[in-house]
């Protein structure tokens, strides 16, 4: 039995009854997943990061679904890889980038070598796409692929008394100073924030 299959099964089902309406959903305003036009924003603060970074040659979108945070990236690296543990969701994204390699797989496992990539986004795996407490895999595994200086934009939950949203599983909170302290126990170094402490989600981008 895989990881996939294993661990992951119910985030597995649940996004790929999602894949083929995902794009089509999020254009609402009260998409959940708008809440504080949270898409919006990571797609601006990753391409400001981006912009800054020097040229990067590999990259790669963990939790991809269908491809949304992939597309800065796309703009910025000449090979591209998408990862995600719902099939579905890999098969929307592989239309928008056909010439991307596509990873069926758990960010947890990712399956690459290690110092093999310039730049990781994810929006949305600290939030919605991880069994609790497999965030700690999660981070070692980022920075296990990364290059030295490699640059790693994500988001995470910071706020839960923002909204009365129902939640579909436990999920892990963190505030700046405990993201940092994650970030840094994982070989991370400077961060960048975006984001008001008072806000649902937060951004960041960290280099290894």
């Amino acid at each position: 039995m895989t990881e996939i299959d294993n661990k992951f099964s119910s985030f597995r089902e649940r996004w790929n009854g999602r894949a083929s309406t995902w794009d089509t959903e999020i254009l609402m305003p009260e998409h959940y997943a708008n809440f504080e036009e949270g898409y919006r924003k990571f797609l601006d603060f990753e391409i400001v990061v981006l912009d800054a970074f020097p040229k990067a040659l590999v990259g790669i979108d963990l939790g991809c679904g269908t491809g949304i945070a992939a597309e800065p990236l796309s703009k910025k690296v000449e090979q591209l890889f998408l990862l995600d543990v719902a099939e579905q969701m890999l098969k929307e994204a592989k239309k928008k980038y056909p010439n991307a390699d596509i990873f069926h797989e758990s960010a947890t496992a990712i399956p690459l070598d290690d110092n093999s990539v310039d730049v990781a986004v994810s929006r949305g795996v600290l939030i919605s796409h991880l069994p609790q407490g497999e965030y700690k895999n999660f981070l070692s595994e980022v920075h296990r692929i990364l290059r030295p200086g490699g640059l790693f934009v994500f988001d995470f939950l910071n706020n839960l008394e923002t909204a009365d949203f129902h939640l579909s599983s436990e999920k892990t909170v963190f505030t700046r100073q405990g993201i940092s302290e994650e970030l840094k126990e994982h070989g991370f170094g400077d961060l960048v924030f975006d984001g008001l402490d008072t806000n649902r989600v937060l951004r960041v981008a960290t280099v290894k």
